[in-house]
């Protein structure tokens, strides 16, 4: 098992290349409401992988917390929708 300050720098680092490359990634295709719309659903696909990954080594994994990551990235895709599209 990883130690807690491991633990914490591995998932800041993973949330802050994933903020940086969709952002990358939505400025490059800003002209193309497709491919924004395929980068959000990447995005929160691969933040719902990370989550699934990272407690299924934990042991936690349990149904009510894996939709709790669903439902946050349901919530997240819709906001960002309503608000750049």
């Amino acid at each position: 098992m990883m130690g807690t300050k491991k633990q914490k720098l591995i998932n800041t680092i993973f949330f802050i290349v994933l903020v940086i490359a969709s952002f990358y990634l939505i400025y490059k295709n800003r002209n193309s409401n497709s491919l924004f719309l395929y980068t959000i659903l990447g995005v929160a696909t691969i933040y719902l992988g990370w989550a699934a990954i990272f407690h299924k080594i934990d042991k936690s994994l349990t149904l009510p917390i894996f939709l709790e990551y669903l439902l946050t990235a349901v919530l997240v895709l819709i906001l960002l929708l309503a608000v750049l599209v």
